[in-house]
């Protein structure tokens, strides 16, 4: 590639510095845990976790105590899986479950143009049809070694920011729409916090499990880097999401009941205000929300 393309490249990404690390296990496994949430279930319930419930509940048909616990964390998974077994007959108790791909998958619909062609080609058609949108460079570390003029070049990650991804648009690699494709790993999320992070370590382990290119070549290179597929772009904003509104509950709770306050900060491992704030504005940070 000549030094003017890679000059307009550089003009359509955004290469400013971004921060690449992530949660620990450890950390995620505190937020979403029973136990912080049986403290604050004790104090009653913050309003906002009510309202997402009630807009939970009745967009994947769940009772609201259900919505409630999976929101929360607590024992959402085995609340979760009590719910869908009870609602259905033995019979079709394996059948594909919300957060399956299966399920999402019988229940997307291609866009016009795309019920004629090949897969391969199907892929190629949804690349063109996100040509369009800006790139950025990726909050991920590592680089992917990539042959480029006989030469081996470790090129750093871009990626298609999710919230300019239109929700009707179909995705290269997953064949969905966006839309569906957020709703799958949402519903994922109600099952608990080894989702949380199972997905955590899906977005930021091997790289190379989120392969955009087709044919021999693992990614599409556009410039001197590796582009993701709009799937991991969608996959972050998800779990980044979770957190967020995670971190904000448990503030909120602190804020408004006093009483429970140093229970959960024994939970979190922190001593006072002001190293609860801290601790809080770190995880905030490392999900690029700070």
């Amino acid at each position: 590639m000549n030094k003017q393309m890679i000059n307009e490249w550089r003009h359509f990404l955004n290469e400013g510095p971004v921060n690449t690390q992530e949660l620990s296990d450890e950390v995620i496994a505190l937020l979403f845990s029973d136990e912080l949430e049986d403290i604050m279930s004790k104090s009653g319930m913050n309003e906002s976790i009510r309202d997402r419930a009630k807009n939970l509940a009745k967009k994947y048909g769940v009772p609201l105590t259900v919505a409630l616990s999976l929101l929360t964390g607590a024992h959402a998974g085995q609340k979760f899986a009590d719910f869908q077994n009870a609602r259905q007959p033995a019979q079709v108790a394996n059948e594909p479950q919300p957060g399956d791909y299966s399920y999402h998958s019988a229940r997307s619909s291609r866009p016009p143009g795309y019920s004629d062609l090949s897969n391969r080609e199907s892929i190629e058609q949804a690349w063109s049809d996100l040509e369009s949108l800006k790139r950025e460079r990726a909050p991920v570390s590592g680089a992917a070694p990539t042959l480029i003029d006989g030469q081996i070049k470790n090129l750093k990650f871009a990626h298609i920011p999710a919230d300019i991804i239109p929700e009707e648009a179909a995705l290269p690699m997953s064949q969905m729409p966006a839309s569906e494709y957020r709703q799958m790993l949402e519903a994922r999320l109600m099952r608990g916090q080894q989702e949380v992070i199972y997905l955590k370590n899906m977005i930021f382990g091997d790289t190379g499990k989120w392969s955009s290119g087709s044919g021999n070549e693992q990614f599409r290179i556009e410039g001197n880097y590796a582009l993701l597929p709009p799937e991991w772009s969608i996959a972050h904003e998800v779990y980044a999401d979770a957190v967020e509104s995670r971190i904000k509950d448990v503030t909120a709770h602190v804020r408004e009941n006093p009483d429970s306050r140093q229970e959960i900060y024994q939970q979190l491992g922190v001593e006072d205000d002001t190293q609860f704030h801290e601790f809080m504005n770190d995880q905030l940070y490392k999900i690029g929300r700070q």
